[in-house]
């Protein structure tokens, strides 16, 4: 531990270094939020099939991955699954981290999408298909010009919050190596012989931060936007 004194005019220049390593967590990022919307989404659908199979594997999946911790599901997924495949003599070895990374949050998030996504479309009152079933409507039209944009503004805010998770939970790909926000803070750290461990850190957090701050920002914004100046449950 260094016994140097505290600088705090080293933090502005520790964030510039540390944002050099941003397009790394913003790829990892992007690309989970895609991979793991598209999970949630048939998780989702699987919620209301009218096949019991269909819904108990569904909520087993859901509550199997909202109950382990990401850091587990890394370890399990990055180091236990190529063991898995190379017994069955398939060697994984030249798959990039990045993409394991990817894989590994978007199934870490998709439940909490899943869950979303469900309860958005059950806050729609079914009266309203209905009516438009009434009128002519098939239930593709319904669902597409009545039912998700109504369900899309009841997901925004949860929509944002899951995000800000995501964001934050980037920070765990150091683990096996990748050199994102934080892989790069630890990498100058050890270059400086971790003599200035708490202004590198004071300058991740600054970071994670600053992006969290703009992401929720951005979705309040959106969803004044898209409910037209209706009042917002808090």
């Amino acid at each position: 531990m260094s016994n140097q004194p505290f600088k705090a005019g080293l933090i502005p220049e520790y964030v510039i270094k540390i944002l050099g390593a941003f397009p790394t967590t913003l790829i990892l990022a992007v690309a989970a939020l895609i991979i793991g919307i598209a999970i949630g989404a048939c998780l989702a659908a699987a919620s209301f099939s009218t096949k019991k199979p269909v819904r108990v594997i569904a909520s087993g999946y859901i509550h199997f991955i909202r109950g382990i911790p990401p850091l587990v599901l890394i370890y399990l997924l990055y180091l236990g699954f190529p063991q898995l495949m190379k017994r069955l003599g398939v060697d994984m070895s030249a798959v990039d981290k990045k993409a394991y990374m990817i894989v590994i949050f978007a199934i870490a998030i998709s439940a909490g999408f899943s869950e979303m996504m469900r309860s958005s479309f059950l806050a729609i009152d079914k009266g309203q298909t209905e009516a438009a079933l009434s009128i002519g409507m098939t239930k593709l039209q319904a669902f597409r010009r009545i039912v998700f944009p109504q369900a899309f503004g009841v997901a925004l805010p949860s929509l944002g919050n899951n995000i800000i998770m995501l964001i934050k939970l980037t920070s765990l790909g150091f683990v096996i190596g990748i050199v994102d926000l934080m892989g790069k803070a630890r990498i100058i750290i050890t270059i400086g012989y971790r003599t200035r461990m708490l202004e590198v850190y004071l300058a991740l957090a600054v970071i994670y931060w600053a992006m969290c701050f703009l992401l929720e920002r951005l979705n309040k914004h959106l969803v004044r936007v898209y409910t037209k100046g209706k009042k917002q449950t808090q």
